[in-house]
């Protein structure tokens, strides 16, 4: 009795359990019957290895039948892939390390190609196909480039890698690409020391350099203040000895003049007794008439002449 029982009590169990699992598994079939593909997005069916569709499915709901279809997807809007940073050499045996970034996209037509007939089947591992190649064309570039014109040509080295990591994945992959950015150029640790050294070697030069002009300068303009002091002290010599010649030509023309001056005087004053001895017995007969008998105790005297008068004796006395 006991036994039946304890059948009876699995058998409800087993009803119960079976009740509520065949709606979970109808939901999960149902779940596992529907997919999205998204705007950046493009997909594809396999059904057991078969793919089942020529064109790639477009952005929407789809159906699948559960457990048996795998759906794939490929990414086919702008898409950036960064290059690991990578060491390549230059042509002066100068380990260099790039950090590069790639951007492209898939183009429709060749969403098939890519998502079947490169890596694994229904792998969206192109990112992993394109890493070599950039790797490969950059190394190829840099190989002919000297380190010491890297910097210089930064631009023009860009251009290059762009320009053959394009044609390369394009031909190979048939993808589209759009740009190439170095986003870092590291030299070695080696490099850089000496190029420190260089540029710390060139800085000192310069500064020797204009040192040494700094100090000709100051020289240059010692002589150039010392000349023209010279030349100052030159020409006060020649004023004052310009001005002690023109003083002593204007001290002989003023007495130039005033001996004419006299001249003159004298010559207005005798012309009137038509002679000179005339007029000197003019001046005796004026001088007898004037004297007062006394010894003259004043002589007067002007400019170069001097005037002296003398008593006259008057020869009637």
């Amino acid at each position: 009795m006991a036994v039946i029982q304890t059948i009876n009590v699995d058998n409800k169990v087993r009803s119960k359990a079976l009740y509520f699992a065949v709606p979970l598994f109808v939901l999960f079939l149902l779940a596992n019957s529907f997919y999205t593909i998204q705007p950046s997005e493009r997909g594809n069916v396999r059904r057991l290895g078969v793919v089942q569709y020529d064109k790639p499915l477009l952005p929407g709901l789809h159906f699948k039948l559960p457990l048996i279809d795998k759906v794939d997807k490929i990414q086919v809007s702008l898409a950036t892939l960064h290059i690991p940073p990578f060491s390549v050499t230059t042509v002066d045996n100068q380990r260099v390390e790039l950090d590069l970034n790639f951007n492209y996209t898939i183009p429709e037509n060749k969403v098939y190609h890519l998502m079947y007939e490169i890596g694994g089947s229904g792998n969206t591992d192109i990112e992993n196909q394109i890493l070599p190649v950039v790797k490969d064309r950059a190394s190829r570039i840099f190989s002919g480039e000297n380190m010491s014109t890297v910097n210089a040509k930064r631009n023009e080295i860009q251009t290059q890698i762009e320009a053959s990591v394009s044609k390369s994945v394009e031909e190979l992959f048939g993808i589209e690409p759009h740009s190439l950015q170095i986003a870092g150029i590291k030299p070695s640790d080696s490099f850089m020391a000496s190029n420190e050294a260089a540029v710390r070697a060139k800085n000192e030069a310069i500064a020797a350099e204009n040192t040494k002009r700094t100090r000709q300068f100051e020289a240059d303009q010692n002589v150039i203040q010392a000349k023209g002091q010279a030349d100052s002290a030159i020409e006060a010599a020649r004023g004052r000895a310009e001005s002690v010649r023109l003083e002593a030509e204007a001290n002989k023309m003023k007495l130039t003049l005033e001996g004419e001056g006299q001249e003159a005087r004298l010559n207005a004053e005798i012309k009137p007794f038509g002679s000179a001895e005339t007029y000197i017995q003019y001046l005796r007969a004026k001088a007898q008439l004037n004297w007062d008998g006394k010894q003259p105790q004043v002589l007067s005297g002007s400019g170069s002449s001097t005037n002296l008068v003398l008593p006259i004796n008057n020869p009637e006395k």
